[in-house]
Parts: C-alpha cells; sequence; structure tokens
C-alpha cells in the first residue's frame, strides 16, 4: 500500500506542478512534463526509502514485507501512471485534431458547421494550415525535420522516428482500412 500511495502523491504533484509549468511557459508540451517526471523520480526514490514501511498510518496487513519489491512497485506506478495517464492526457488535449473540430463546431453559433468553415475556423480561427505550420515547427524544433528552402526534410533522428512508428503502425495495422 505505501507504494501505491506514494507513487498516487507523486503523480498529484506531478500533475500540479506540470500544469503550472505548462501554464507559465506556454509550448513546452510534452517535453515540459518530462522534465518534471524526471525531477520528481529521484524525489520519489529518496522519499520511499527514508519513510517506514507503514508510513505511521498502515497496518502490517496493508504492507510489502520486501522493501525491495516495494520500491519497484512504487516506480512502476509511477511510471506507468505518467506514460500510460498524465502524458496520454496531455497528448489528447494538445494534440487531438479530431476532439479540436469536435470543440469548433460544439462553439459553432448553429452547432454545425461546413467543410470550408472547419478547414478556417479550426482552433478558435486559427486555420488547418496554423494547425500544419505548429506541427512542422514542432519537428523542426525537436531536431525531427529540417527545412531546405521549400522542402522539408528528414533529419537521421527523424528518420529514426518515422520508421519506428511506421512499423509499429503496420504491425497494430493502424494504416488499413476497417471494414
Amino acid at each position: 500500500m505505501k507504494a501505491i500511495l506514494l507513487a498516487l502523491a507523486a503523480g498529484v504533484a506531478l500533475l500540479a506542478i506540470g500544469t503550472w509549468q505548462l501554464r507559465r511557459q506556454p509550448g513546452g508540451g510534452a517535453a515540459t512534463l518530462l522534465r518534471v517526471f524526471l525531477v520528481l523520480l529521484p524525489v520519489l526514490a529518496i522519499v520511499h526509502l527514508l519513510t517506514p514501511a507503514s508510513l505511521g498510518i498502515l497496518p502490517p496487513s496493508l504492507q510489502i514485507p520486501i522493501p525491495a519489491i516495494d520500491f519497484l512497485f512504487c516506480l512502476f506506478l509511477y511510471v506507468a501512471g505518467f506514460f500510460g495517464g498524465v502524458l496520454q492526457l496531455y497528448n489528447l488535449a494538445d494534440r487531438g485534431f479530431s476532439l479540436r473540430i469536435l470543440i469548433d463546431i460544439l462553439h459553432a453559433p448553429s452547432h454545425a458547421m461546413t467543410l470550408d468553415e472547419v478547414m478556417t475556423g479550426y482552433s478558435d480561427g486559427r486555420g488547418i494550415a496554423w494547425m500544419y505550420g505548429k506541427r512542422i515547427e514542432g519537428m523542426t524544433a525537436t531536431g525531427l525535420t529540417q527545412a531546405d528552402g521549400g522542402k522539408l526534410l528528414l533529419t537521421a533522428r527523424g528518420r529514426f522516428v518515422a520508421r519506428v512508428f511506421s512499423r509499429l503502425r503496420s504491425f497494430a495495422r493502424v494504416d488499413e482500412e476497417r471494414s
């Protein structure tokens, strides 16, 4: 139970600090959340190692008798909570293309939009071209692409990432048409 409680506390701290950082410096994105995650990881380890198995409140029946197992379980929960929860939620909220279109239609006066209105009104009037520009800027800023005249080129890192995810998409059959 100690592992669960400490991982939960670290997750709440991650959400609070990450949200504060993203509001303080917009545009930091997933990299900001990853930095907060990495800063809190050793803090979690130290807190786990310095606190008793009972945390001063847990009965023996809720304690894991092997400290190393409890520690590894705590780290597992924290890592899984970040990569499987917090980061996925952020990516959905930040990069949810379809979700943004649904929100735009919801906020339209008639709760309906033509295709042209969706294209120009995307993300509170910034438009689909803005969204693509934002994505390209992000890929360039993270070293995945570089501009060469009017062309966008993959860097070595970009080729690696594209190959890995192309294989994952193929393995998961994401690109196949559904019947």
